[in-house]
């Protein structure tokens, strides 16, 4: 056991170690991340401009909302591991950790966490000099006490991403390039997961489907939760939710690790 714990460790050394080497690139998009978000301010400024509420939003809440939405971005969303995974299947990079003690899936999800560390502790510095900007929107909600659900959310949010992430790398045992089925996931998952409009601002059809999805579980709701549109039942029913979908995405993708490894032929490395 105390073998095992110091091999992960390890393991999780060499993955903060190799994202130091681009920590400027961290720095940079965590700077980048800010564009996208001032868009949003003077959007939303324009949408409100004549009223005080859009479905269950004021100007404030809304703009918090997509602050939220960039702070839990940096925390969950995978930085291309899925065509990093892909690269080791296919140019028989795993050939050498298959012959060791180690967990392949565990190997990367240890690099997943280590860059996730990294990229919000080079984030941390540039988002607290936004938040005190940025803090007046967050002045009438109740974000402090819904901190822990919120932190609990994100934790659900970052392995959904992973191991989606790892399912979704998976295929490349079946076929050459992942490329054009990742766009599509994931340009689905821009629309249902709240990243242009929040999901509760939908129409009550389309908010049932994207909470049957994982996609909202993902970045909407830890951000709906922390600003206050996410409480009561509804809370511990998107808990339920988001956590089946993380056992459903552990699941499945140690199932077609297995079934890819049994037609995986490693030639040379």
């Amino acid at each position: 056991m105390v073998a095992a714990l110091r091999l992960q460790a390890q393991i999780f050394n060499l993955g903060v170690q190799s994202n130091l080497i681009y920590r400027w690139n961290f720095l940079l998009r965590v700077l980048v991340s800010f564009v996208p978000l001032l868009g949003s301010v003077y959007l939303w400024n324009a949408v409100f401009a004549g009223q005080k509420a859009f479905a269950v939003y004021t100007f404030k809440s809304m703009v918090a909302y997509f602050i939220t939405l960039i702070l839990i971005d940096t925390l969950t969303v995978p930085n291309e591991d899925d065509f990093q995974i892909a690269e080791d299947i296919r140019g028989g990079l795993i050939n050498t950790l298959l012959l060791k003690p180690v967990d392949y899936r565990l190997y990367r999800f240890h690099l997943y966490a280590a860059a996730r560390i990294v990229h919000a502790a080079f984030a941390v510095v540039p988002l607290a000099i936004a938040m005190i900007w940025l803090g007046y929107y967050f002045t009438d909600l109740p974000w402090l006490a819904n901190l822990p659900a919120a932190l609990l959310a994100t934790l659900g949010a970052a392995l959904i991403q992973f191991f989606s992430c790892f399912t979704l790398a998976m295929i490349a045992f079946w076929i050459l390039d992942i490329g054009s089925v990742t766009f599509i996931i994931y340009s689905i998952e821009f629309l249902l997961g709240g990243h242009i409009f929040p999901v509760d601002a939908f129409p009550e059809w389309l908010q049932i489907i994207c909470l049957r999805l994982p996609f909202a579980y993902e970045t909407y709701f830890p951000a709906a939760i922390l600003i206050g549109n996410v409480n009561g039942p509804a809370l511990w029913w998107g808990f339920l939710w988001q956590w089946a979908w993380v056992g459903f995405f552990y699941i499945l993708s140690g199932i077609l690790w297995k079934r890819g490894l049994h037609q995986y032929t490693a030639v040379g490395g």
